[in-house]
């Protein structure tokens, strides 16, 4: 081997070797994940600015337990206290909204007192900027518009999504849809949704209490709303309550930009835009482009609707309407003739269409036969919308009405003793009819039974109940300051004997069936039951003037309360 090979091999080795040596030092650096994760102090570091609104900033910063990056939306330094009350109702209710085409919510927080939550971060484009790019002449990945009705069907999931949940979104608008690199569809900014108690789920119910008051501006006179894509009932011009339909209308409206690149309302200032919101003043999408097929103009236009009884009763119907569009079908909005369901069928099945045409021809009365079938059909499905729209509308109305049924529910409980379940249903019906007076009492009863005298006097007075148990509650809010300490076992006696000689027996029975099925310790039920039998028998102990035999046995588990002639009544030993 010849010595300048023979070297070059060596110095290969070497370098081969040294190389080694560092990787190996790199492993030995690298800390343990576990380690690691446990000494990251703060969360989120690296943030960089997106975007702001009035009072919302959005940020992106890497999450260093995660190791991924997310947007992190927060305050301004200047929001006041109701503003940090709506940005936490938007964080909870978007959490509680769990789809695949709903931003997800990752962290919730607050530094300072100033709320902040993190969610996934978007890397891509709004549909606004999409369109903008359409209008511009630029081309990009939804420029067929069979690409945009696709992602619309999306937008629509989550919306229909949505109000399965009982939440309405009320700021459905081409800003507030999201669309990744990668073809992902978001519907963002919940900052206006509202929560229908009436079809809500109970884990939503907490989020009920966070709603907007029915006006038309904020308490800083902006509107509540995008003029351009509201309904007209998200204006202050239409007196009329928002629902399922004003979601529909916003839906139509960004139908009509994705087919026409324009915003169906505008003008020189919003109370302008407003009013021909209100009254409907807009051009139809083929006045703006004939190119557009009838069929989507004809769902576009009745999802815009002025009036919401005329809209499609829901976002399923709306966007079953864009699918049957996309599969060939006519759409129920054109009320299409039989011709033309006729050639959409044909073009869907063009090796029967043939075969069809020539039954037709021989069978002239079968086809009469089958149009009028269709005719019955049609007018069987109008029969059932009208149906269904009448049961929507009830429905509607049932928030407050709902509330006498919680109230019954209540009663029946506490008569069964199950006072839980009792608190759980007063609770709701008084939230759902703050009127009901009723509901009110019952309530105040429980949280006497319950030693809560401060909750008792505000629901009894609410209620303007019974005058001797608001009087006893006052009594007692003094002596316990506390709902949540109970009474010593001397003040539960002196309330007991109270109680029995105001005759309140009703009162005295919650209180014997509470401590009854309540834990304690051996030695204090015992404590209990000799009490309250005595104060329960009182008179009859006097009068004949004999000791109370009162003895358990724990070894043979046994109470001995015999040689008691005087007792009329031990309802306590019960459990």
């Amino acid at each position: 081997m010849e010595p300048s090979l023979k070297m070059d091999r060596d110095e290969e080795h070497f370098d081969k070797k040294f190389a080694d040596f560092f990787d190996e030092l790199d492993e030995m650096d690298e800390m343990p994940l576990l380690d690691t994760i446990a000494s990251i102090k703060t969360r989120y570091i690296e943030f960089n600015y997106v975007d702001e609104g009035g009072i919302k900033v959005i940020q992106t910063c890497l999450d260093q337990k995660t190791g991924r990056k997310v947007a992190m939306a927060s305050l301004k330094n200047d929001a006041t206290d109701q503003e940090k009350e709506a940005f936490l109702k938007e964080a909870r209710l978007t959490a509680a909204l769990q789809h695949p085409n709903i931003i997800p919510l990752h962290d919730l927080g607050l530094k300072d007192r100033h709320p902040w939550f993190t969610m996934k971060f978007i890397s891509g484009t709004s549909l606004e900027q999409v369109l903008i790019s359409l209008k511009s002449g630029n081309a990009n990945q939804f420029e067929d518009l069979s690409d945009r009705l696709d992602m619309f069907i999306k937008v629509c999931d989550a919306v229909a999504y949505a109000h399965s949940r009982g939440v309405l979104h009320l700021d459905i608008k081409p800003d507030n849809i999201q669309i990744s690199d990668y073809g992902d569809v978001l519907l963002c900014d919940w900052g206006l949704a509202k929560v229908m108690a009436a079809e809500c789920d109970e884990d939503l119910l907490e989020c009920y209490t966070f709603n907007p008051k029915e006006v038309g501006v904020t308490i800083d006179g902006l509107v509540k709303g995008t003029p351009g894509y509201m309904a007209p009932e998200q204006t202050s011009l239409v007196d009329l309550k928002k629902g399922v339909y004003t979601d529909i209308f916003s839906l139509g409206c960004v139908l009509y930009k994705i087919l026409t690149l324009d915003k169906p309302f505008s003008g020189d200032d919003v109370l302008s835009i407003m009013e021909k919101t209100a009254e409907g003043i807009f051009p139809k999408p083929t006045d703006i482009n004939n190119t557009i097929p009838l069929s989507l103009e004809a769902v576009c236009l009745k999802a815009m609707a002025t009036k919401p009884e005329e809209r499609y009763l829901s976002v399923i119907n709306l966007q079953r309407d864009i699918l049957n569009y996309r599969n060939g079908f006519a759409t129920n909005a054109e009320n299409a003739p039989f011709i033309k369901l006729f050639s959409l069928w044909c073009k869907r099945n063009k090796v029967l269409s043939f075969a069809l045409i020539l039954i037709l021809l021989v069978s002239i009365f079968a086809g009469w036969f089958a149009i009028n079938n269709l005719k019955l059909e049609k007018i069987n499905a109008l029969q059932l919308a009208e149906k269904m729209s009448l049961e929507k509308e009830f429905q509607v109305k049932m928030g407050k009405d709902a509330a006498p049924r919680f109230l019954k529910r209540a009663q029946g409980a506490y008569n069964a003793y199950n006072f839980d379940d009792a608190v759980n249903f007063c609770n709701s019906a008084v939230e759902l009819d703050p009127s009901l007076k009723e509901a009110w009492k019952l309530k105040g009863l429980l949280h006497v039974i319950y030693q809560e005298f401060n909750s008792a006097v505000i629901a009894l007075e609410e209620g303007k109940g019974n005058s001797k148990l608001l009087q006893l509650a006052k009594d007692y809010s003094v002596i316990k300051n506390n709902d949540q300490i109970p009474l010593s076992l001397d003040q539960f006696f002196d309330l007991f004997k109270r109680v029995m000689d105001n005759q309140q027996y009703h009162l005295a029975g919650g209180f014997i069936h509470r401590a009854a099925y309540s834990e304690m310790s051996l030695e204090e039920r015992e404590k209990v039951c000799m009490g309250i039998i005595k104060i329960h028998n009182n008179q009859k102990l006097n009068d004949e003037g004999k000791t109370f035999n009162f003895h358990y046995d724990p070894i043979i588990r046994r109470l001995d309360v015999s040689r008691n002639s005087w007792i009329g009544t031990a309802l306590i030993l019960q459990n």
